[in-house]
């Protein structure tokens, strides 16, 4: 299974960059459980689909980057997120892209 770039963002405000397997086992570990995807043309960000059922912690970094970056304006993110890059033309998840790296590592 081929690998790609990734970002995890935990609810503590934590990041960082890491290459993953590409493949569903591995997404769901991350977010410690089934995952939900939130798309956008810059990144997709997964997450735990049963987050707020479980009463995960708010993860104030992921919503931010999702509502200034995704269009996601309503959007609440909690647990733990993965974020890759956009799918392919055959859906497939790609590499996070540099932009996003840079958003997380740039100080505000």
């Amino acid at each position: 299974m081929a690998t790609i770039k990734a970002v995890i963002v935990d609810p503590n405000g934590t990041f960082r960059n890491t290459e993953i397997e590409s493949s569903l086992g591995s997404f769901q570990a991350v977010v410690d459980g089934y995952i939900e995807g939130v798309f956008g043309n810059m990144a997709t960000v997964y997450v735990n689909e049963e987050g707020l059922l479980k009463r995960l912690p708010y993860n104030p970094l992921a919503t931010l980057f999702a509502k200034r970056n995704l269009g996601r304006q309503g959007i609440v993110l909690v647990g733990t997120a993965l974020i890759v890059g956009p799918p392919d033309d055959e859906g497939n998840d790609t590499d996070v892209r540099p932009a996003v790296v840079d958003y997380f590592t740039q100080e505000d």
